[in-house]
């Protein structure tokens, strides 16, 4: 080989020791790179789960505020609210019985936006594999019909352990709110208490809130 082309390629070759150097360095970007991403991953998955548990709690939370909030008085279309009314179609008590202006209005069906919302805890359907009970909302469109009608039913969230209610009459706390009587309370306290689950691990927060009931003036739409 020339001496000049020979020295060339002396010069531009690595070392055993040199190569070792760079796989070393490789073999250290990478496992970097992997807890890196393995990291991202298991954050992901994390906040996958807190968002899956939060969005419920604040569906159920906005649900039974816009309710209270809608309470209108008692007239033609809307009864007293209670917690010892007998709904309609439920297989257990009704927790919360109240007539509220959160319906909504459309082309596709008569009714207008007052509505009755009935509240209780049942069994589940898969009592077998679940823990506490699912806590039901009935909703009653039609206030006009000739014969009672069973309300429609949504599950707003599984797993309640208890629901407690308390109104406030302007002066005490109760535990109840009679249908007897022809006002409404001042404010609606709430408070959700979860089991836990049989997988194991706690249970959900309890999740408390107070409702301020400002009813609606009367007008004819209710007289």
């Amino acid at each position: 080989m020339n001496p000049a082309l020979k020295k060339i390629v002396t010069a531009g070759a690595f070392t055993l020791i040199e190569m070792l150097l760079a796989l070393a360095i490789a073999a250290v970007v990478l496992v970097a790179i992997n807890a890196v991403l393995f990291g991202g991953l298991h954050l992901q998955a994390r906040t996958t789960e807190i968002t899956a548990q939060i969005l419920p709690m604040d569906h159920l939370v906005a649900t039974i505020r816009q309710d209270l909030l809608g309470i209108v008085p008692i007239g033609n279309l809307a009864g007293p609210m209670g917690t010892d009314a007998t709904p309609t179609g439920l297989t257990q008590p009704s927790l919360l019985e109240v007539f509220t202006s959160t319906g909504s209005i459309n082309d596709d069906v008569p009714w207008g936006d007052i509505q009755k919302i009935d509240y209780s805890l049942q069994t589940p359907t898969n009592a077998m594999n679940a823990t506490g009970r699912d806590l039901v909302r009935g909703v009653t469109r039609n206030l006009l019909a000739s014969t009672p009608e069973a309300p429609m039913q949504q599950v707003l969230i599984s797993g309640v352990q208890n629901l407690q209610l308390s109104f406030f009459d302007g002066t005490n706390w109760n535990d109840s709110w009679s249908t007897t009587l022809s006002n409404t309370p001042a404010e609606v306290k709430v408070s959700i208490s979860f089991a836990a689950p049989k997988t194991g691990g706690p249970a959900s927060p309890t999740v408390q809130f107070t409702v301020p009931v400002v009813t609606m003036a009367p007008t004819n739409s209710y007289n």
